[in-house]
């Protein structure tokens, strides 16, 4: 087991983001009161949107899980034919925010200060494409880690979000795009991989290798800038009409997957967000997931 300080935590409390603060809050591990049993048993996930239905102590909600993030769909099934959500609390809520939940702890130690720190073993690859997965409102997305390159392996966040302005939108689009351009230059490191880690190693005596390491690593960082420049993400007109009209959460959209929307019971999420909390969004009252299971049938 392993206790990681989730990269939501932090974001949903600096719902601004312009400062760049959306980065992941280390802690040390911490054992868990007890194991995680995830075993394999979706073996046969099918190609095609599933849906869930969560009984919670407030109402129900019916999730679709998209077909296109096939990673965070087969193991958030996985999860659910584990009984692993059943009996778990929202340890986290903030009206026009969101509201997460996924500690497995909240389940034996329900009033621990620290609920909402315990994650499974487990994480699962990013998924991100804001271009069609976004943080409208009703979506569900996983809780992440540096940014965004992987998600927490239980942890999720279904949003409810507040309407935005045309400048939250912009400063989004920028994140986005330079995600893309970090991506990027990343990639590009790659070949050059073990040339960079023996300047690395050589700059430190030699002024020469720093200079030559730094000509190196500029010149990388400018051809990920030029490979993306004409290619800046931009949201599409019923993304940003979605979000100035309805509402979402945009400045999460560079660093967390978004798997999911609330087909039915958003009424429900907007409830359990409105509950009494503390400053940092602990339910002064259990609100807690009762069941999970599968529709087979749903929409057909």
């Amino acid at each position: 087991m392993k206790t990681l300080q989730l990269l939501l935590m932090t974001a949903f409390l600096i719902c601004s983001c312009a400062s760049g603060g959306d980065k992941e809050q280390k802690t040390e591990p911490k054992p868990a009161e007890s194991p995680s049993l995830v075993k394999e048993l979706n073996t046969n996930s099918p190609d095609s949107d599933q849906y869930v239905k969560m009984e919670t102590s407030m109402g129900d909600v019916i999730i679709k899980l998209y077909r296109e993030t096939p990673g965070h769909r087969k193991n958030f099934i996985n999860l659910v034919m584990n009984g692993f959500y059943d009996g778990q609390l929202f340890y986290r809520v903030k009206k026009e925010l969101l509201i997460q939940t996924g500690d497995y702890t909240s389940k034996v130690k329900p009033d621990a200060a620290d609920l909402g720190v315990t994650d499974v073993e487990f994480t699962v690859p990013s998924e991100i494409d804001a271009s069609k997965r976004y943080h409208k409102r009703g979506a569900v997305a996983a809780a992440s880690f540096n940014n965004g390159d992987y998600s927490s392996g239980a942890h999720f966040y279904i949003v409810t979000g507040k309407v935005a302005n045309e400048n939250d939108l912009k400063l989004s689009e920028r994140k986005v795009t330079e995600e893309l351009i970090a991506k990027k230059f990343q990639e590009l490191q790659v070949p050059y991989r073990q040339q960079i880690q023996r300047l690395n190693n050589a700059a430190k005596h030699d002024a020469k290798k720093k200079d030559e390491l730094s000509k190196l690593v500029n010149k990388l960082r400018a051809e990920a800038r030029a490979s993306v420049k004409g290619h800046e993400f931009t949201y599409s007109a019923k993304q940003r009409k979605e979000y100035m009209n309805t509402g979402g959460l945009p400045h999460l959209d560079a660093y967390y997957t978004v798997f999911g929307e609330v087909v039915e019971g958003m009424d429900v999420v907007e409830k359990i967000s409105a509950v009494d909390a503390t400053s940092k969004g602990r339910p002064r009252q259990h609100v807690k997931i009762n069941k999970v299971t599968i529709l087979d049938a749903y929409g057909k």
